[in-house]
């Protein structure tokens, strides 16, 4: 029976509260030790542990230290949730540096969202419970979206000129074209499948929560963003490179 650690550092607790929720947290928890988890017990010491599943980003100094006495304890840690996995959604902050668990520990890997969807927390939860490594998408979520046969890879000759919530409609129902298509600025092209896709059924285009396929979150976001024609209102966004993830370079220029 493994023992597990399920904490939190700076977070809004989505994503345990997502674990918490899940039809097979009851059988989850009759099939592990939980040795440590602040918001199901009272045991306030971190002990030895097979599995740490830690959700939030580094925000503040005291964190560290914590974290790195995670680590020392865990044969296994791993990122719940975007916060833990890329800095989250505090990196739209000018006052604080929201860094990922792995700017200070090594990992063994992630499990992304915002929070992380159902099957894909259930099933890597699963996994872990037996052994095996957590299953991730090789694609982006345009593989697999709904709109996809209404998408137009030109994006160049199209201008981005709005967010979604800047229009009181929902697109997937009234009008089945690609959000881009549309002017409306989706990450689809550069985020990772694996999400359900609740967010584009819903007429929301995809914000990046799933974190990119391969190599570093804001770069990727930088390059295809520079390939779009944005209308100077976007362009102006200062936000948009630093959606779920600010370098941190980036950092202390955006906080000047």
């Amino acid at each position: 029976m493994p023992k597990v650690l399920i904490t939190s550092l700076t977070s809004c607790s989505g994503c345990i509260s997502a674990l918490i929720c899940l039809d097979i947290f009851s059988q989850f928890l009759e099939k592990i030790s939980l040795t440590y988890s602040p918001f199901i017990m009272d045991e306030t010491k971190i002990k030895d542990c097979d599995i740490a599943l830690i959700e939030g980003c580094i925000s503040e100094e005291t964190q560290v230290s914590i974290l790195k006495k995670i680590r020392h304890h865990a044969k296994k840690l791993y990122a719940l949730g975007t916060c833990a996995a890329f800095g989250g959604i505090l990196s739209l902050s000018n006052q604080k540096q929201a860094d990922p668990l792995s700017t200070y520990v090594e990992i063994n890997g992630i499990i992304p969202g915002c929070p992380p969807p159902s099957q894909l927390l259930g099933n890597s939860i699963i996994h872990l419970i037996e052994g095996k490594e957590i299953v991730l998408g090789n694609r982006n979520l345009c593989a697999t979206c709904p709109l996809r046969d209404k998408m137009d890879k030109n994006y160049e000759y199209q201008i981005i000129e709005a967010f979604l919530e800047d229009l009181n409609v929902n697109v997937t129902e009234n009008e089945p074209t690609c959000f881009l298509k549309r002017g409306l600025l989706c990450l689809g092209p550069i985020t990772r499948e694996g999400c359900d896709l609740e967010c584009i059924k819903c007429g929301v285009p995809c914000e990046g929560c799933m974190g990119p396929v391969s190599k570093e979150f804001t770069s990727n976001l930088i390059n295809f963003l520079s390939i779009l024609n944005l209308s100077e209102n976007l362009t102006k966004n200062r936000g948009l490179f630093y959606r779920f993830s600010k370098p941190k370079l980036l950092g202390d220029i955006y906080n000047d």
